[in-house]
């Protein structure tokens, strides 16, 4: 298992941390406490940290992980303190290769018109909520600030904006605009979905 150092602010949550770092670690229920794939092992520090909940130990527990130490990263909060992180090493952290997020000429055309109506917009923001009938939820909103954990990607002349918790949901999508009748919506085609409910603005992992 590889090491990593890193401090943790008040309030932080370890696995936001880890992927703002650029850490591919797995986080399948998308940090909602529904799985185990983002367990840890804290070597140095678990002493500054909160003590696991029941909830979590179960969920250890069913996981079979017994090791010392052993968290999950969406549980795990920072109080201001130094810890030294491995994860496992069938998740073993990488430097992953993010692929663009792209939008089509139409999309470009659709959203420069709706960014002219937001003085001071930058950007379009493209990020997941949790909710939906499959699962994940796209938003889509005007950008008037580019934070330090965002990637900024260009396409067909504008801006495009995901933080990091999204990223790993959205890498490699691409955004057009349809028209149906009388009604026009943006299209996501998202590599990352296993599953889509009929209207298209909601998705499974």
């Amino acid at each position: 298992m590889e090491s990593l150092k890193l401090s943790l602010d008040e309030g932080e949550i370890l696995l936001g941390r880890l992927l703002q770092e650029g850490v591919d670690i797995a986080h399948d229920c998308g940090g909602v406490l529904a799985c185990s794939s983002c367990r840890v092992v804290v070597r140095e520090g678990l002493e500054r940290l909160d003590a696991a909940s029941e909830d979590e130990i179960d969920m250890l527990d069913r996981a079979g992980v017994a090791e010392p130490g052993a968290r999950l990263a969406c549980q795990v909060e920072g109080r201001a303190a130094e810890l030294v992180v491995q994860i496992p090493r069938y998740e073993a952290p990488a430097r992953a290769v993010t692929r663009p997020v792209s939008i089509s000429a139409r999309a470009a055309k659709h959203f420069a018109v709706q960014l002219a109506k937001h003085p001071g917009a930058m950007a379009v923001r493209l990020a997941v909520k949790a909710n939906g009938c499959s699962g994940f939820g796209y938003r889509v909103d005007p950008a008037v600030a580019i934070r330090d954990d965002d990637k900024v990607f260009e396409s067909e002349g504008l801006r495009i904006v995901v933080d990091a918790a999204s990223l790993p949901y959205l890498q490699g999508t691409t955004l057009d605009v349809v028209e149906e009748g009388l009604v026009r919506r943006v299209r996501f085609d998202n590599p990352n979905a296993r599953q889509s409910c009929g209207c298209g603005e909601s998705f499974g992992v």
